[in-house]
């Protein structure tokens, strides 16, 4: 049987998305891709994606969210997985997503930009009637409206556009910053518990509240997951600042 680009998405049970492993991974970069459109992101860069999930995996301790992790290893632009790219394939033969244009990056190297299409986000809105999905949703936007929140932050790089721009925040994340120090190259990251660096960092920070004078307006100022999640990304700000002025 033949099918279309538009009948193709149509043809997949929601059931199939959420029982295969592979199907799983592709709805969590999909939902990225829904998240950043509810921001109003013009597109996702293939630098971008790769960034944004690292961050919604390696953090996803904090949360107890169950995602279907993703191997990422050291290379020269951050925190990668190859098998991002081979998703983002299936995710444009599915119709979910397109291609919206082209980013040039020291005048020579073009990376693809993606952004979700109306079957794409049909889709998600299908997948999440499921609650562990919804969570997972609920998860990804919360990193994305942070991601999104920094990307224009005062200094950053400008040879990037858009999310790419948080390349900077990511050489400064702990678990990375570790083996990049040692420059341990293709050694895999590691994520998915409590013991990481990270989590080590996050534990620290929400410890903050244990320690404030108790003139302290604990329910005004509740220090909740988005708050936690708001000084992680500041102390990944303050080092790359940090580091910049060192060079």
């Amino acid at each position: 049987m033949r099918y279309s680009k538009n009948s193709l998405i149509s043809e997949i049970r929601p059931q199939m998305l959420l029982d295969n492993k592979a199907f799983k991974r592709s709805n969590e970069i999909l939902y990225v891709f829904y998240s950043a459109d509810e921001l109003a992101l013009p597109f996702l860069s293939k630098i971008g994606i790769q960034k944004c999930i690292y961050l919604s995996e390696v953090l996803s301790p904090l949360k107890e969210v169950v995602l279907s992790f993703l191997n990422f290893i050291y290379l020269h632009k951050g925190p990668y997985s190859k098998d991002i790219q081979n998703i983002l394939d299936h995710l444009v033969s599915m119709n979910a997503i397109e291609v919206d244009s082209f980013s040039t990056y020291k005048k020579k190297n073009s990376y693809v930009n993606y952004k979700i299409t109306e079957a794409g986000k049909s889709l998600v809105e299908n997948l999440i009637y499921d609650p562990l999905e919804k969570e997972k949703l609920q998860w990804i936007r919360i990193v994305l409206r942070l991601i999104d929140a920094y990307k224009d932050a005062f200094d950053l790089s400008e040879e990037y556009r858009g999310v790419d721009k948080i390349i900077g925040l990511i050489y400064q994340e702990p678990s990375f910053c570790e083996i990049k120090q040692g420059n341990r190259k293709e050694e895999l990251i590691p994520m998915g518990d409590k013991n990481t660096l990270t989590m080590e960092l996050i534990h620290f920070l929400e410890k903050v509240g244990e320690t404030l004078p108790s003139s302290f307006d604990r329910v005004k100022y509740k220090l909740d997951l988005e708050t936690v999640l708001l000084a992680f990304f500041e102390y990944l700000y303050v080092e790359y600042l940090s580091e910049k002025a060192r060079t």
